[in-house]
């Protein structure tokens, strides 16, 4: 693995463990529902430490297989959250709303940090 997907892996385990973290002490504060939403997160950022060890599996070492597989996975599965964000807004569904803007969100900052760190590094 080279140092840019090191770097990444680190960034997503750190952000995985925060996550943790805080929905450890919001819930044990009786605000479930705000521990709730750092588990929704925790998941999103565990979603593409898979999707980047798979990747590794997928293309080798080939980096720039690597670094369009991942991309493409980080456009692909968002589109079923914001499928579910747009029917929620529909249906006035202001649960559901929240859920599906926290993956969005989550998965906008993790593209980001993913591209901050290819670009720092080559």
């Amino acid at each position: 693995m080279n140092e840019q997907y090191q770097k990444f892996e680190s960034y997503l385990d750190e952000k995985i463990a925060a996550c943790k973290q805080r929905s450890e002490l919001l819930t044990t504060d009786d605000r479930v529902d705000e521990g709730n939403f750092e588990k929704i997160r925790a998941n999103v950022y565990e979603i593409f430490k898979t999707i980047l060890s798979v990747s590794e599996k997928v293309c080798g070492k080939d980096d720039l297989a690597r670094k369009q597989f991942f991309l493409q996975k980080a456009e692909q599965i968002p589109l079923s959250w914001t499928t579910s964000y747009e029917k929620a807004k529909q249906h006035g569904d202001t649960a559901k709303l929240h859920i599906e803007s926290i993956k969005l969100d989550t998965i906008r900052e993790i593209k980001d940090m993913f591209m901050r760190i290819w670009e720092e590094t080559t």
